[in-house]
């Protein structure tokens, strides 16, 4: 298959699927692949009614928490239990059945038809990414979950051909570096300062990350973060 879509996720955040699925579906027919890193029997059956299924393991890789990290004693519980499934994105992506794709978090809202994406992968890497925003590098910079002068790279929409050498290059870093490196976002981002790559930097318009304010230009909100998940939660309780 030329294009398709891939989002994934497990049980904790499963209650997005429908949703993710609900904004898509609107404006958007490629067929779309759901990552299985650990959904419930229920979520898994449904997904197979949209589209295909592509299971991972998160616990087959090790993400012990390393006491020498430098943001060892800066994350919480929460972000140290999610590792294993952040990890667990760029080596599904090697196995996308896809010419050219399009990975989304599951809390992407995708608002607009997707095609002008996939013609961004024309770069010499074939692969295209959005920066994250100033405030979230500070933060980083700060815990210590990036190095100086390294911009944090927002790998919650990303579109890729399937011949891409970003691809590898980021899972070598990650399993080699998955003791020190906090995430996947984190790895990246360090793989691109150390070895720069030919691609195409999206615009926030593709991933824009301050869904209370918004615009009608933007193609995929992102509801980064617990408070704007709550809020997402509430409202699609209110709204049924």
């Amino acid at each position: 298959m030329k294009k398709g879509v891939l989002t994934g996720c497990n049980a904790e955040q499963e209650w997005m699927l429908k949703w993710w699925w609900g904004n898509y579906s609107k404006q958007n027919n490629y067929p779309v692949t759901f990552c299985d890193f650990g959904m419930s029997l229920g979520a898994r059956k449904w997904c197979e009614t949209k589209g295909n299924v592509l299971p991972f393991d998160p616990k087959s890789i090790s993400t012990d928490k390393n006491h020498l990290a430098p943001w060892s004693d800066k994350v919480s519980l929460s972000t140290l239990n999610k590792r294993s499934v952040w990890f667990s994105k760029p080596l599904i992506l090697s196995q996308s059945p896809y010419e050219k794709t399009l990975w989304t978090d599951v809390d992407c809202e995708i608002l607009k038809d997707i095609t002008p994406l996939f013609e961004m992968t024309e770069s010499k890497d074939g692969f295209a990414i959005a920066y994250d925003t100033e405030e979230n590098t500070k933060h980083a910079q700060k815990y210590n979950l990036l190095k100086d002068n390294v911009q944090v790279l927002q790998a919650g929409v990303i579109v890729f051909k399937k011949t891409s050498p970003v691809i590898p290059a980021w899972i070598d870093h990650c399993l080699k570096h998955i003791d020190t490196e906090v995430s996947d976002q984190t790895a990246l981002s360090h793989l691109f300062a150390k070895k720069p790559f030919d691609i195409t930097i999206l615009s926030n318009k593709y991933n824009w990350l301050i869904s209370e304010f918004s615009s009608e230009h933007i193609a995929i909100i992102h509801h980064t973060g617990a408070s704007r998940k709550r809020k997402l939660l509430s409202e699609m309780k209110f709204h049924g």
